[in-house]
């Protein structure tokens, strides 16, 4: 029995039934306002359709009224002051409600030794009562649920719910203590979220931080797959939804303005108002963020059942401004109709795709596939669940563009680190590769166009066929409508079509758009004659090698033949090589030149940025030149990923000479490579300077950066731009460490 020890005040209590709710309502109302604590406790028979089932309607009418009259009489019997009866209710049928009050706050243990007392009072009244021989015992459940008082009408309801929850488990039962543990969790908002890191896995760099959910730690809520199944058994899965997403948004004040935070949206609660409304944009003003910083993850836990109004809800967070990734893909229910329907800006490869990527061929074909498809509608893939260095590697090798796992940095509270192992992975992958010469593009396949015979779509096959006849050193013919190139006919592929056994018959009197090749490469005469080889040894087999259509502002120019495309660009290469740093591959003094007297004349902002190695020829003297050699290898490795990671592809990089290097970008770039510089300089040499005594050898390797800001009209020659930044560097030079001075 309980230890409440002083008999409770009689007073008339009401036994109410549905039709007069108002009266139970007006009770709870004055409770309340002495700012008492009120309980709802909820029964019903177990099992009353059986009874009725058994023994028919007259002898379960008979059970309920019994339990109707001997309700009231257990609380009373039960209950002990400071505990007060307010009101039985009848709900319906065999539903009853009992509310009751503290003049102390009640806890836990309290209420669920009250609800046993009361449980076991009201079955054992309930029996006696009950006189048929052949009827078991009858069982009563029991549950209970806190009523606040912000809206007592409507927690009315919702309390009956919650307490009818956790009735059907049992009292008793282990259940039921988790039920009521995971209500206290949801009342209370008893959960934290921790970060995981979403890393580069071609720099190393973060992307940003996927906000995963906790419960309390040191219970089975601590896992997200126990709270959200809770969540699912008691109704409360919108509500766990928006509260982890109100604590996901805590973490924006950590959050760097070049950095991403994941969020999870399940595909049922996706149209929340704290996002869509705008009460989220003082936030990111207060924070001096955006709703780029933040990428919804589209989570498959349950299918998306009307891909319509989904898709318009999705539009209205793009229009905010937020970005949109598909989670578990290959894993969910639709993810591949998600991806075609929604569009989203990443791709996250479920677990299960790359756990053993590295040896199962069919999920690397499947990982493939996915990459190959990213890249055609532009978008980025994420593989999760990395684990192993051999996933790592694996996706690395197939151009995956960002990883998550256990192995890259483990769910932490705040914005952790990447784990040094795997940052040393993807350095090595990433020096293996060709060093990166990053430059403005100067040969134009403009240069090397050359003229055809071109025809309108009406053209008869057989004039092609004269055509070709009459002119023998012809060999391809570019359809035409409207100067607009449509088009393209190779003569051994004509005559291969007309070769066939009903060639001639069939095709010969038709028109040449049912023989030509609708869709040739055709380039505008303003690309780079790389990019054009690359598009055309792309082709298929069957069309490698024909001619390349060129335009000028979408209208025919004239064609480039493959032959002509290939001798330019070895001659290029040639040329390059002849002004290139023969140890970094980088463009020399001659093309550095070039390039800065190029940009003089566009009349447009740009940055010079010098590089210079400090402590260098100490290191050089010490270790030797293969040792020098390395660390410029290196450096120059360094800086071309340092131009990559800042999205610079107009950027150039060039090797002066020695240990001195020039970068020449856009001046928005500037702080983004700096930043790389500063971050991951020393993961690139540590293996040189380790075991260097720092003070005794006068300080470590490190890096002057002296960058000079060059406006339209300030500069007329590169040597002008070159004396500034003699000045620049000679003070980078007096500031210990790494340093960078811009001009």
């Amino acid at each position: 029995m309980l230890s409440f020890i002083r008999p409770l005040i009689k007073k008339k209590t009401p036994f109410v039934y549905t039709d007069q709710r108002a009266q139970v309502k007006k009770l709870l109302e004055d409770e309340l306002a002495y700012s008492r604590d009120v309980i709802l406790l909820y029964l019903d028979i177990i099992k009353l359709s059986e009874i009725e089932a058994k023994f028919g309607n007259i002898v379960a009418g008979r059970v309920l009224q019994h339990m109707d009259n001997i309700l009231l009489a257990a609380c009373r019997h039960i209950l002990h002051l400071p505990t007060r009866l307010i009101a039985v209710q009848k709900l319906w049928a065999d539903d009853y409600a009992v509310y009751l009050s503290w003049d102390t706050c009640c806890n836990e243990h309290e209420l669920h030794e009250l609800s046993i007392a009361l449980k076991q009072e009201v079955e054992e009244r309930l029996n006696r009562q009950i006189t048929y021989s052949h009827m078991n015992k009858v069982s009563v459940h029991i549950g209970y649920a806190k009523i606040k008082g912000d809206d007592i009408a409507k927690e009315m309801y919702s309390s009956v719910k919650v307490a009818s929850q956790m009735a059907k488990y049992g009292v008793m039962s282990q259940e039921f203590k988790q039920v009521q543990q995971f209500h206290r969790i949801m009342e209370e908002a008893d959960i934290h979220m921790v970060l995981q890191p979403i890393v580069s896995l071609k720099t190393g760099l973060p992307l940003g931080w996927e906000s995963l959910v906790r419960g309390p730690e040191e219970t089975p809520f601590y896992s997200p797959d126990t709270l959200f199944s809770f969540a699912k058994k008691t109704d409360k899965s919108f509500q766990l939804e928006t509260l982890c997403r109100r604590k996901a948004v805590e973490q924006l004040e950590g959050l760097n303005q070049s950095h991403k935070l994941f969020i999870n949206l399940d595909a049922r609660a996706i149209d929340d108002p704290f996002f869509l409304r705008g009460r989220i944009f003082k936030l990111f003003e207060e924070y001096h963020l955006n709703p780029h910083n933040i990428v919804f993850e589209i989570t498959e836990r349950h299918a998306i059942k009307n891909f319509a109004s989904f898709r318009d809800i999705i539009q209205e967070y793009r229009k905010k401004g937020y970005l949109i990734a598909v989670d578990d893909a290959g894993a969910g229910y639709s993810s591949l109709e998600a991806i075609a329907e929604i569009y989203p800006d990443y791709i996250k490869l479920d677990m299960a795709l790359i756990r053993n990527i590295d040896t199962d061929p069919v999920k690397q074909a499947l990982v493939e596939t996915f990459v190959q498809f990213a890249n055609k509608v532009k978008c980025k893939i994420i593989g999760e669940g990395i684990e192993t260095k051999s996933e790592l590697e694996a996706l690395i090798k197939m151009g995956v563009d960002y990883g998550q796992g256990f192995l890259l940095g483990r769910p932490k509270r705040g914005f952790s680190m990447i784990a040094d192992e795997a940052i040393d992975c993807i350095k090595r992958l990433e020096q293996e590769r060709e060093p990166a010469i990053i430059e403005e593009p100067t040969s134009k396949v403009g240069d090397i166009i050359t003229t055809t015979i071109c025809v309108t779509e009406e053209t008869l096959v057989r004039e092609v066929h004269h055509l070709f006849e009459r002119n023998t050193r012809i060999d391809n013919v570019v359809v035409l409508r409207n100067k607009t190139p449509i088009g393209l006919i190779m003569r051994f592929q004509l005559y291969q079509v007309l070769g066939g056994q009903y060639g001639i018959p069939l095709y010969y009197e038709k028109s040449v758009s049912q023989i030509m090749n609708h869709s040739p490469l055709i380039v505008d005469r303003r690309q780079n004659i790389e990019q054009v080889a690359k598009l055309a040894v792309e082709r298929e087999s069957f069309h490698l090698y024909d001619v390349i259509i060129v335009t000028e502002d979408g209208k025919y120019s004239g064609v480039v033949s493959v032959q002509s495309l290939l001798d330019m660009l070895a001659k290029a290469k040639l040329e390059i090589a002849a002004v290139s740093n023969p140890l970094t591959g980088l463009p020399g003094n001659i093309r550095i030149e070039r390039e800065i007297i190029s940009r003089l004349k566009k009349s447009e902002d740009f940055t010079v940025m010098y590089c210079d190695l400090d402590r260098f020829k100490w290191f050089n003297d010490q270790y030797g030149f293969e040792t020098g050699d390395e660390i410029i290898r290196r450096t120059a490795q360094m800086m071309g990923t340092a131009i990559r990671v800042s999205g610079a592809k107009a950027s150039f990089l060039g090797h002066i000479g020695g240990d001195d290097f020039i970068i020449i970008t856009l001046p928005s770039y500037i702080e983004e490579i700096v930043s790389y510089i500063r971050m991951y300089f020393d993961s690139y040499f540590r293996d040189i300077v380790e075991g260097v005594d720092a003070v005794s050898e006068g300080g470590l390797l490190s890096i002057s950066l002296a960058g000079v800001h060059c406006r339209p009209g300030q500069y007329k020659t590169p040597n002008q731009v070159a004396e500034m930044a003699a000045r620049v560097k000679k003070a980078a030079k007096q500031v210990p460490g790494i340093s960078f001075i811009d001009g």
